[in-house]
């Protein structure tokens, strides 16, 4: 499984690169737009697989999402919402301020920290102090990768 996980993390790696070139020709607007039918497009195509290859019935999709509860459907909603708002967020940031490496960076140990934190707080998961260091070294670098001006003592 590991190797799957290193490939995908290779490949999302040019995104901010791929969104810092288009912004040159689109607004976030724009963007959202033609990202969204892109998506909507290559759906359409995963659900025609999934019909015809892997002899999955709609008809148990759709019992399936019937059935969902209030709250789950609550769920939906907000990861869509928060796809929405943090694509046109770091498209704008990735536009305007920055490289595309130093705000993904930034990004990255910004969500490690805030699972660490709600894993911690809201989840009661606990943590080895191996790993808490971990995560101050995160952010030690991407401090370092930040900065502008360097100053030894």
């Amino acid at each position: 499984m590991y190797p799957y996980f290193l490939f995908i993390s290779f490949l999302q790696q040019f995104r901010p690169y791929f969104r810092k070139h288009i912004s040159n020709s689109l607004d976030h607007h724009e963007y959202l737009l033609l990202n969204s039918l892109c998506v909507f497009f290559i759906s359409i195509l995963y659900l025609l697989y999934l019909y015809s290859i892997r002899k999955i019935k709609f008809s148990k999709m759709v019992e399936n999402c019937s059935s969902l509860t209030l709250t789950e459907f609550a769920c939906i909603i907000t990861l869509s919402l928060l796809t929405i708002i943090s694509a046109v967020f770091m498209f704008e940031v990735d536009k305007h301020h920055n490289s595309p490496l130093i705000n993904s960076l930034f990004m990255k140990s910004a969500g490690a920290i805030a699972l660490l934190c709600v894993g911690m707080f809201l989840f009661e998961e606990s943590y080895k102090i191996h790993q808490i260091v971990g995560i101050g070294l995160i952010l030690l670098g991407v401090y370092l990768v930040s900065s502008n001006k360097m100053q030894f003592l």
